[in-house]
């Protein structure tokens, strides 16, 4: 079996590995599997997989690294991975202001700005699609005709009953996150391909100046949610 193929196999050994056991339902507290950390950084795929594949191992740290640098359109796969990564740590309002900007670019929108009508530059709307044969945007492909933000509803309000309130609903609220995974994978694998993404900085986005003051009130100023 040559390289080309190698990759692509190890790929479909890990996701097929990581999704029916990802536990989302709750707040990771470690990796599922320390060791698949490394394994996965080494398969070289595109960072939209990585990152994924990050999230899917409870690994949210490695996850973060990679979307941060994926923030803006066209980059609305490590958009929606962001606000995926914010729902499993409970930091939901951000998570929905995530799929809030997804949605907006999907439209052809620039994130925060479709009521005042300003659209995205044409070349960038381009590339927020598909690039394939994949004719619905990322938000129709994962979600169907599901309200994107339905899932941040339904993790948050199983998170927030009393652990003897919880027999009810989990099994559902996993299949939808497991689920949602899949679709990710699958746009993602179409579009940027399973094999070895050479340079992860030619899928780096420049932030938008909104984006940048949030994260740096984030890092240094003591409003993000997370401590990592």
């Amino acid at each position: 079996m040559g390289q080309s193929d190698e990759v692509p196999r190890r790929l479909e050994s890990i996701s097929q590995t990581l999704i029916p056991s990802t536990s989302l339902v709750h707040p990771p507290r470690n990796p599922q599997d320390a060791q698949l950390t490394a394994a996965i950084a080494d398969l070289r795929v595109h960072p939209t997989i990585e990152a994924l594949l990050h999230i899917l191992n409870h690994d949210l740290p490695s996850a973060h690294f990679l979307v941060r640098h994926m923030q803006a359109p066209p980059a609305v796969e490590g958009m929606l991975l962001h606000g995926i990564l914010h729902r499993a740590e409970g930091d939901f309002n951000n998570a929905r202001a995530w799929i809030s900007d997804v949605a907006d670019a999907c439209e052809g929108y620039q994130p925060k700005h479709k009521e005042d009508g300003q659209k995205l530059d044409p070349e960038v709307a381009k590339q927020v699609g598909s690039n394939c044969d994949i004719s619905s945007s990322l938000i129709k492909f994962v979600y169907g005709d599901e309200e994107p933000q339905s899932l941040i509803d339904a993790v948050e309000e199983f998170r927030g009953k009393k652990k003897s309130e919880r027999t009810d609903g989990k099994e559902d609220v996993e299949k939808r996150i497991r689920g949602e995974a899949e679709k990710m994978l699958e746009w993602c694998k179409s579009k940027f391909g399973d094999g070895v993404f050479d340079d992860a900085t030619k899928a780096w986005v420049k932030n938008s100046e909104e984006i940048s003051k949030i994260s740096g009130d984030m890092v240094s100023g003591g409003k993000g949610y997370r401590k990592f």
